[in-house]
């Protein structure tokens, strides 16, 4: 039986998470959908979806793996075509499909060279042997194609499109692909940290897009109104945040971040409204804001080289994010300080706690990463407070018209995808979807 399931690593805490939401949406869609005389298809489709995901999380066989992962996309699209009269969700759906044929190329292409590598199926013999193996070229194009598998399953930019446009799916729909599926490029990556984690390339490759893609879908979320579009811009960027955590080595807060954000998404989407209440962000000058900035985060590095032996750049800089926040919305002077200082005294405690417990970085981490991507976090943290904080700015204005438009990303991979499938099935699920209600009523 070992041959075929495993419940090892991280994949009881992955079981637990699945149940509680496969439970949650369910419940929600039997309830969201007793008016509709097609209950019992969606409902069907769903559970299958579930338990595809399941079957992928304790599969130890690179075969079942890769089944489990073509089912999901499969019983995905059925559910995100449940409603084929919607124009946008049919072109959503049909990007979703193309791309999710090129992640499953690339996962195929990666499983592929393991066993022809190793000779085994069963997942842990393989990462086991890659593990000790010296890096070779077949490890790195392996690495690199399950890198790309799971850049593309938790849509980073600019393949994000479909994300931000499936929000015309039902929302129980919504709230499992959000809740769950999209994860499961950083559950890939996760189970097989010992194939990609020793080549150099593919851990660039993961932490650029996935640094890139969090800066500007969290940029892009700032600028639209309607509720589920943030949600959607949301996730995108939590993605990216998550699979940087694993690409610099931060595994137990990968998996803390994926959790939370799990839940997080399930309850958001479930619970959703029409349109945000945006306060309109009072006027600061840029430059207070950026030596605050820059002074928090000095302060934080020379405090975790001084304590830890590491600066941690990226932490430093998101947390001085926070603070900066912190100090530009309190007003009272001791409590600026005395929120800082508790603030920087508690990351000092737990990155000692963490020191204890947790095995150190893998030797993969480049002296140069993590800086690059926190140069990065500093020029997505001036962009943010420029467009919102000087509005009246030319710049903060052409900014801000350029990021309402998602940067025209998608419009370019629309053109890619009707170029390389031109015959839209659009009339096809139609007329389906028609075939269906006439059997139903």
């Amino acid at each position: 039986m070992a041959e075929w399931l495993t419940l090892s690593g991280i994949r009881p805490v992955l079981l637990v998470l699945v149940a509680v939401l496969a439970w949650v949406v369910t419940r929600y869609a039997f309830r969201n959908f007793r008016l509709d005389p097609r209950r019992r298809s969606f409902v069907t489709k769903l559970v299958g979806c579930l338990i595809a995901v399941f079957i992928l999380i304790v599969s130890n066989n690179l075969i079942v793996f890769f089944a489990a992962w073509m089912a999901i996309s499969l019983q995905l699209h059925s559910l995100l075509m449940f409603y084929p009269e919607r124009d946008r969700a049919v072109l959503a759906a049909h990007k979703k499909f193309i791309l999710a044929r090129c992640s499953e190329t690339f996962l195929g292409t990666a499983f592929i060279i393991m066993y022809l590598t190793t000779g085994s199926l069963q997942l842990d013999t393989v990462l086991q042997q890659f593990g000790t193996a010296p890096t070779h070229l077949s490890q790195h194009i392996a690495a690199l194609c399950l890198v790309m598998a799971a850049l593309i399953k938790c849509a980073q930019l600019p393949l994000h499109g479909w994300l931000i446009q499936v929000v015309e799916a039902p929302t129980p729909v919504s709230a499992l692909l959000h809740a769950g599926i999209i994860n499961l490029g950083g559950f890939l990556l996760l189970a097989t940290v010992p194939l990609w984690s020793n080549s150099a390339p593919a851990v660039w490759l993961l932490c650029l897009v996935s640094a890139a893609s969090c800066c500007f879908a969290a940029l892009i979320m700032a600028t639209r109104i309607s509720i589920k579009v943030r949600l959607a811009w949301s996730t995108s960027a939590q993605m990216g945040l998550m699979l940087l955590e694993i690409g610099l080595g931060y595994y137990d807060l990968a998996l803390l971040h994926l959790v939370a954000h799990s839940v997080y998404k399930a309850y958001a989407f479930l619970s959703v409204s029409e349109v945000a209440i945006i306060k309109q962000p009072q006027a600061r000058s840029l430059w207070r804001i950026g030596v605050v900035f820059i002074a928090f985060q000095g302060i934080i590095a020379a405090a975790c080289w001084w304590f830890l032996g590491n600066p941690k750049w990226l932490p430093s800089a998101l947390l001085a994010m926070a603070l900066t926040t912190l100090w530009m919305n309190l007003h009272q002077k001791l409590l600026r300080i005395a929120v800082s200082a508790l603030t920087v005294v508690v990351y000092l405690l737990l990155g000692a706690l963490a020191h204890q417990v947790i095995e150190p970085q893998p030797p993969f981490s480049s002296v140069w990463l993590e800086p690059a991507v926190t140069l990065m976090f500093n020029v997505f943290a001036f962009t943010y407070w420029l467009v919102h904080h000087t509005p009246s700015h030319r710049l903060s204005q052409r900014w801000f018209i350029t990021l309402n438009a998602g940067l025209y990303l998608d419009e370019w991979l629309t053109r890619l995808v009707l170029w390389l499938w031109p015959s839209h099935p659009i009339h096809y699920y139609q007329r389906q979807g028609r075939i269906q209600r006439e059997k139903h009523s």
